[in-house]
């Protein structure tokens, strides 16, 4: 107890070094002397006679004895619980503290555990064989020290968890090993860099985590050697250690990975981008067997703390990011496919945590009338401006599934480019219209009705005043400032008779739009009354 190496002795030390308020203190020396002291037994003269008293000291007895001004009872069980893990020849049966002139399984896990040091290979494939069932069925890969085992082209967010002794390596080389993995996969450029993050694993976890496994494989090979011949109160000594050590390697596995590397771009190429825990609290689901789910913890990371990957995207960020309506001539369409390989492939993209995300924004977009949808070969652009494909089979303004929706094939138009139905021959009793619009001076676009086979134009109603058979009505029109608010009034009747209208507005600015004036005086005024999100 008062050697260099005494157990008690470095129990002491290195708790004052990490609470200097112990400094002094000697706790676990104190409990350890009154141990020794009771562990001797001994005869008591009493009213009743003689009592033989067994050896050894209740953990009650204990605190009594120890407890007082200068010590609590917490800091004296905490060191208590040290003692009974560390200490070689003091034995608890689960009554009485009590120092042996045999050693307890302490001694033995301490002499198996040095066995298993001298392979640290089986320490390394224990830990991974705990990652891997806590990540599997995750969109993650465990220990892939080369850029070509790191998968590519997959539209879904992907966590590479590096190995251990990257952690142990200097920042320099961890940092030239990540912008390897991020630039390229193998021989070849990496295509989809913005849809990939490196877990690197913290130094100063590593260790803990080694030794607490370490020690739980000596548990468990000593439960495979019935020759050792383990009394009852050793076993229950060796079921709570083993206990304890899967506990301890549960916790150093969790907090192992405490940061995410991610590619950013900077005036001097590709740099790492860190996300960190820190001392964040985060959201730790367990499986069915009770056990942390590690991959779990590192998306609520990059998800709902860091917001560095987004589990939604808007319909209006796929137009603006890709340009779509502007340019000389117009984008007026592109494929899925190639929307899909923008987001994880430009870096500076919304990170999205799966290809499912871009078709729930497709979905809603076509709902909501931001642009049509198509699936099959890409279509040409007509003279008219709209694309050659058939009615029928473009989604527009419509309620769409996702399963409906295909990232291979599909083909995104913007609604001015939206093929219309061509006029019907019109059946006794039902007017077929089309409609077109057009701006006269400053005064409201006229509109013209027109029946197949009428030569001449204008308004057309029925006897009554009611339009007789006439289900929509598309109006395309050009207006300036004045021409717009002369029009508005029009437009609001439309809205009374159909209860609601979709309104589509394309913009061009020869010398570009002023961001701050988009901002306050067009988007922001919209989102206020709901119309945009």
């Amino acid at each position: 107890m008062i050697g260099a190496n005494a157990r008690a002795r470095r129990i002491d030390d290195r708790r004052a070094k990490e609470s200097p308020s112990e400094t002094g203190k000697r706790a676990a020396f104190r409990l350890a002397t009154a141990i020794l002291m009771y562990s001797f037994g001994g005869r008591r003269e009493g009213a009743n006679g003689t009592e033989f008293l067994p050896p050894g000291i209740t953990e009650a007895e204990l605190l009594s004895v120890c407890v007082g001004p200068d010590l609590d009872s917490t800091t004296a069980l905490a060191c208590l619980k040290e003692l009974k893990e560390q200490c070689l020849y003091l034995h608890f049966d689960g009554v009485r503290y009590c120092y042996k002139k045999d050693p307890n399984v302490t001694l033995l896990i301490e002499q198996e555990s040095d066995a298993v040091g001298r392979d640290e290979r089986q320490v390394e494939d224990r830990i991974r064989e705990m990652l891997e069932e806590r990540i599997a069925g995750r969109n993650a890969v465990i220990w892939k020290a080369k850029s070509g085992d790191i998968p590519d082209k997959e539209p879904s967010f992907l966590i590479a968890y590096t190995p251990l002794n990257s952690g142990a390596d200097a920042r320099g080389g961890r940092e030239a090993a990540a912008k390897e993995g991020f630039e390229n996969c193998g021989s070849s450029p990496r295509k989809y860099r913005n849809g990939l993050g490196l877990a690197v694993p913290a130094a100063e976890q590593i260790e803990i985590l080694r030794r607490s496994v370490r020690y739980l494989l000596a548990v468990e090979r000593l439960w495979k050697k019935p020759k050792l011949g383990l009394t009852d109160e050793q076993k229950s000594q060796l079921r709570e250690r083993e206990r304890t050590e899967s506990a301890a390697a549960e916790s150093g596995l969790l907090k192992l990975y405490a940061e995410v590397w991610l590619p950013k771009v900077t005036k001097d190429g590709i740099v790492n981008d860190v996300a960190a825990v820190g001392g964040r609290p985060l959201q730790i689901t367990l499986d069915d067997k009770k056990r942390a789910r590690v991959h779990d913890r590192i998306m609520v990371l990059l998800v709902d703390v860091q917001r560095r990957v987004f589990p939604t995207l808007s319909p209006g960020k796929i137009i603006e990011l890709f340009k779509l309506g502007e340019g000389n001539p117009p984008t007026l369409g592109i494929k899925t496919a190639d929307v899909v390989d923008g987001f994880y492939s430009f870096l500076g993209f919304p990170r999205l945590v799966s290809g499912a995300v871009v078709k729930k924004a497709i979905a809603k977009g076509i709902a909501d009338g931001f642009f049509g949808y198509y699936s099959g070969s890409t279509p040409a652009l007509g003279c008219n401006g709209k694309f050659q494909v058939p009615v029928a089979r473009v989604r527009f303004n419509t309620t769409v599934t996702e399963d409906e929706i295909d990232l291979e094939s599909g083909f995104l138009m913007m609604p001015r480019a939206v093929p219309v139905t061509a006029p019907s021959p019109a059946t006794p009793g039902t007017e077929s219209t089309t409609v077109t619009a057009v701006g006269l001076g400053s005064g409201p676009p006229l509109i013209i009705t027109r029946t197949p086979g009428d030569p001449g134009g204008g308004p057309r109603t029925s006897p009554t005043g009611r339009a007789t058979g006439q289900k929509y009505i598309d109006i395309n029109f050009s207006a300036d400032r004045n021409q717009l608010f002369a029009a508005w009034n029009a437009i609001a009747n439309l809205a009374d008779l159909a209860g609601k209208v979709n309104v589509t507005v394309h913009a061009d600015s020869a010398e570009g739009f002023d961001k701050g004036k988009l901002q306050n005086g067009v988007l922001e005024p919209l989102r206020e009354s709901d119309l945009i999100k």
